[in-house]
């Protein structure tokens, strides 16, 4: 079979397919995966065939330096709000030209990310079966999540992101006009269902699980290493307590309060600190660090966390079911979208604990914080347990024979749900 995957062009998005895209070929099947540049070697890497899409749909680069990007929950989002509407917006007048090109792959079946708006409009144009890959949590059938939601944004948007998202949904009705792409709406934006909707956590990790009915294939978390080592010295890590410190990959990230307050914390004690502070931001900037600290724009999460006994986190679905898949606690310092319901569920089911901005920028409490997870026992207990569900939910290979079913079932004519 052949198979077309649309990511949104962010790590966290696209790092969640990977394992599934590299099962796929390993079953023979061709699978076309439409990323940025950025993206193009990890792809290559699955064995999957890259097909390149313009830079204008990559996350701008300069996105954490913008005012009101810095600090965390609610007010982060609201400012990110028109940008990522904006991004959608240009997709969607790429989308035609995308989908010719996808029509001449002859596909089986069209899998995508519900924020790449391109994917969607690209299935429903080639008549393609088209199922989704959720890179969080499934948020349809869930009034918790969307209940935590609008407490997070304390409010209505702001008049800037009002205002996009009405560009962005005029856009949509000029281009179902002219190109007969469907029609979105705001419920439709980041709540569509299809008849196969793949979700890569636990079904016990989902909030209000009972409402999800057979579409909803939860495969838990696929991990699959990144060979993304490069001249980082994980040698120094043996032998020693390691505490691994990412705010994840995303501009919206960039806080050098939190990473100089982690100096200070962690300065002269017996941990050995890894720090991961994103492109975006230059270590220099952030002063001297301390002998126990190795400060990197980035790491090789998967390897750091398999010697690690703290994660210290921004709580993004990818990290956060890394951290648990090698039964590593968790301090959650979430930022925005949907890192605090990530951190509030890591805390309710006993797998580590949520820390306010006083804390993650209060050395001493950050200390603390981060010692009770390594000696209480009752949470890397937890965790282990927890691990098992991770890696008995079926991860790649379920979702690739879910795909199989549901591409063939269609193919021949009538429509059927995925078990």
């Amino acid at each position: 079979m052949k198979f077309l995957f649309f990511p949104m062009q962010a790590h966290g998005h696209v790092n969640p397919m990977l394992p599934l895209i590299q099962e796929l070929v390993s079953r023979g099947d061709e699978v076309v995966v439409y990323v940025t540049r950025e993206f193009e070697a990890a792809i290559r890497n699955t064995g999957a065939s890259p097909q390149l899409l313009d830079d204008s749909l990559a996350l701008p680069s300069n996105l954490g330096s913008l005012p009101g990007l810095g600090g965390a929950g609610g007010q982060a989002m609201k400012k990110a709000m028109p940008f990522m509407l904006g991004l959608m917006r240009r997709s969607l007048h790429k989308t035609p030209q995308l989908v010719e090109q996808a029509r001449a792959e002859r596909a089986d079946c069209v899998v995508y990310d519900p924020m790449a708006v391109w994917g969607r409009a690209a299935g429903a144009m080639l008549g393609l079966p088209a199922a989704i890959f959720q890179t969080s949590f499934g948020l349809s059938h869930s009034p918790t999540i969307k209940n935590a939601m609008r407490a997070n944004m304390k409010g209505p948007p702001p008049p800037s992101a009002l205002l996009a998202i009405g560009r962005l949904l005029l856009t949509s009705e000029v281009m179902h006009w002219r190109h007969g792409l469907p029609r979105l709406s705001p419920q439709s934006m980041f709540s569509t269902v299809e008849e196969l909707n793949i979700i890569p956590v636990p079904r016990k990790y989902q909030p209000d699980a009972g409402n999800f009915d057979e579409r909803f294939l939860f495969v838990g978390p696929s991990v699959l290493p990144r060979n993304d080592r490069g001249d980082f010295p994980l040698e120094q890590l043996e032998g020693k307590p390691v505490l691994l410190v990412s705010l994840g990959t995303t501009p919206m990230n960039m806080r050098p309060d939190f990473y100089k307050a982690c100096f200070e914390a962690f300065r002269d004690t017996r941990w050995q600190v890894v720090m991961a502070c994103g492109k975006s931001l230059d270590p220099a900037t952030l002063g001297t660090a301390p002998s126990n600290v190795l400060v990197r724009q980035h790491v090789p999460q998967l390897e750091v966390l398999e010697r690690a006994r703290v994660f210290l986190t921004h709580g993004g679905m990818n990290s956060t079911m890394e951290g648990l898949w090698n039964g590593v606690p968790l301090a959650v310092f979430p930022q925005f979208a949907d890192q605090p319901l990530n951190a509030s569920r890591v805390t309710e089911l006993g797998l580590g604990l949520t820390l306010s901005p006083q804390d993650a920028l209060d050395p001493k409490a950050l200390r603390e914080s981060i010692e009770r997870l390594d000696t209480d026992p009752g949470y890397r207990s937890r965790v282990a347990e927890f691990q098992k569900e991770l890696r008995e939910a079926g991860g790649p290979r379920r979702a690739a024979d879910a795909l199989h079913q549901f591409a063939a079932s269609r193919r021949g004519g009538s429509p059927q749900k995925a078990a």
